[in-house]
């Protein structure tokens, strides 16, 4: 029982581990792909017209895609690239059906970026007034009130869709602090606690306000 049990979780965090890996790896490949179907008629009737012969190099789709995706980066980082990028993020939200293809596929995307995994400071436990259950939530400011109390800001994801969820504030003092990456607890939420990360209890505190 134990080591069917054993063989039915490995399997399961096996799906959760190739999964994410494999939808990445078609992606890429759907869209090198689309880029070949579009240039390689272009590309043969180029050079068909200049040497008479219809020649394709192999692998221009992927060569085609790194310079889209270097140049997509270049006209983010300036005023009016990322002029273009707002207007146009706004016609494709007013797209039927595509609206919320992009939108969910963009919420992920931001979620795990750097800039807003940074704005997570800790990983905390809020215990439910039931008493013996627990949220799982992520610290994103600290602040004091009036009376001088240490008030944190925590925001409790969803599983397993960590782009939504709700935020509470709370006392320091009834927050659980535990040793675990910011990284590793948003694995943990995604994969409905299947990952291998421990929940333990660090009772150092950083003092940051």
């Amino acid at each position: 029982m134990a080591t069917s049990k054993h063989i039915k979780k490995t399997f399961i965090t096996g799906i959760f581990i190739l999964i994410p890996l494999v939808a990445t790896a078609y992606i890429i490949y759907f869209i090198i792909s689309s880029i070949d179907v579009i240039i390689a008629p272009l590309i043969r009737n180029i050079t068909f017209y200049v040497t008479g012969h219809e020649i394709y190099i192999p692998g221009t789709g992927i060569i085609i895609f790194i310079v889209i995706t270097y140049l997509t980066g270049m006209l983010a980082s300036n005023y009016f690239g990322k002029k273009i990028l707002y207007y146009g993020d706004l016609v494709i939200k007013k797209i039927p059906f595509v609206k919320g293809i992009y939108t969910s596929v963009k919420d992920i995307v931001y979620t795990f970026s750097s800039e807003k995994t940074r704005s997570f400071k800790e990983v905390v436990l809020v215990e439910i007034p039931a008493g013996g259950r627990y949220f799982l939530g992520f610290v994103t400011k600290r602040t004091k009130t009036k009376a001088g109390e240490n008030l944190c800001s925590v925001f409790i994801p969803t599983t397993p869709n960590p782009t939504s969820g709700f935020l509470i504030f709370a006392r320091e003092d009834d927050l659980i602090f535990i040793d675990m990456s910011v990284e590793d607890a948003l694995k943990h939420i995604i994969s409905l606690g299947l990952t291998q990360s421990e929940l333990i209890w660090n009772e150092k505190r950083s003092q940051q306000y």
